[in-house]
C-alpha cells in the first residue's frame, strides 16, 4: 500500500511539473474603433494566458489595459510605426519578464511585427506578434475586382513572410502569433507550415477552419473565417486551444498552451498511468 502511495505522490508531482513546463498564449485584435473595454478583460481573464500579443491597440486602449492589467500582466509593452495608420500598434501583456524587444517597420505592407524574448522556466522563447496586410475590396467591385485584390493582398504576404521568417531561428523555441488576414491555405500560414512550425489550433481540432476567428457583418452573408493563429516551432506540444469570441472586436481572441517536449510516441491518459502503477503496486505486493 505503501508502495502505490508513493507512486500517486510521484504522479502527482510530475503532473505539476507538467504543468510548470507549459506556457499558455493568446492572441488578439482588439480593432482599434473598440470601445468595449469590459469585454476584452472578460475574454483575458477566461483565457488566463501567460502572455497575450495583441494587435490594433491604440494609445487609449493601452493606457486602459495598462492598468487594469497592471497587478497580473506587470511586463506591458506597446509600438506602432509612424502614427500613419490607426491599426498599426502592437502590445504584448505577460506574467513573465520579456527581453530583446524589437519592432520591424512594414516592408510590403501596413504595420510590420513586433518581437520578443520570454525567459520561462529556463528556456528562452522566441515571440513574434504579427499583423499581416488586410484584404481590401471595393464596394461595388465584382468577382474580377475582387480577385485581383486577393492577388495583391497575397504578394505583399509573401514579401512581408520574407521579412518575418528571416527573423526566426527554428532551432530556437519559437511561437509567431497574430492576424494573419489569411486563410489556412493561403501563402502566409503555408509558409511556417513548409518551415516546419505548427497551427496549434489546427493540431487540437479537427475542423479547425470551421471554427472562425474574425467575423464581419455583409449585407448580403455575413463574412466568418480562421485568420488569427498561433504557430509554434516542435519544441513543443498543444495540449489545449480555443477560441473566445466577445463583442467590440471583429476578432475573437485564440489561446492555446504549448507544453515543451515533442508529443510521446504512445500517450497514456491520467487513469492509466495510475491504473498502471496500481497494478505494479499490487505485484511487488504479492512478491
Amino acid at each position: 500500500m505503501k508502495t502505490f502511495a508513493s507512486s500517486l505522490v510521484l504522479a502527482l508531482a510530475l503532473a505539476s511539473n507538467a504543468c510548470a513546463d507549459s506556457i499558455r498564449i493568446a492572441t488578439y485584435n482588439l480593432n482599434w474603433g473598440n470601445r468595449r473595454g469590459d469585454q476584452v478583460l472578460d475574454a483575458i481573464t477566461k483565457a488566463a494566458p501567460d502572455v497575450i500579443c495583441f494587435q490594433e491597440t491604440t494609445v487609449q486602449s493601452e493606457r486602459f489595459l495598462r492598468e487594469r492589467l497592471a497587478t497580473t500582466y506587470p511586463h506591458f509593452h506597446s509600438i506602432g510605426h509612424n502614427g500613419r495608420y490607426a491599426a498599426e500598434r502592437f502590445t504584448v501583456a505577460s506574467k513573465i519578464d520579456l527581453a530583446e524587444l524589437e519592432f520591424a517597420p512594414p516592408t510590403a505592407g501596413l504595420f510590420g511585427f513586433y518581437s520578443a524574448t520570454v525567459n520561462f522556466s529556463g528556456t528562452r522563447i522566441r515571440l513574434i506578434n504579427v499583423h499581416l496586410t488586410p484584404f481590401h475590396f471595393q464596394r461595388g467591385g465584382g468577382i474580377q475586382d475582387a480577385m485581383t485584390a486577393l492577388s495583391t493582398t497575397e504578394d505583399k504576404h509573401v514579401v512581408e513572410m520574407n521579412a518575418i521568417v528571416d527573423a526566426i531561428d527554428i532551432q530556437q523555441p519559437t511561437i509567431v502569433v497574430g492576424d494573419f488576414n489569411s486563410i489556412s491555405t493561403f501563402h502566409a500560414p503555408k509558409r511556417l507550415a513548409e518551415l516546419g512550425l505548427i497551427d496549434a489550433y489546427a493540431s487540437i481540432h479537427d475542423d479547425a477552419d470551421a471554427h472562425p476567428t474574425w467575423h464581419w457583418p455583409t449585407r448580403t452573408l455575413p463574412l466568418a473565417l480562421r485568420i488569427d493563429y498561433i504557430f509554434h516551432t516542435p519544441h513543443f506540444t498543444a495540449t489545449g486551444a480555443e477560441i473566445i469570441r466577445r463583442i467590440g472586436s471583429d476578432h475573437s481572441l485564440v489561446v492555446a498552451t504549448l507544453k515543451f517536449g515533442s508529443p510521446p510516441e504512445a500517450p497514456e491518459s491520467s487513469n492509466e498511468v495510475f491504473s498502471t502503477m496500481k497494478n505494479r503496486s499490487h505485484r511487488l505486493g504479492d512478491r
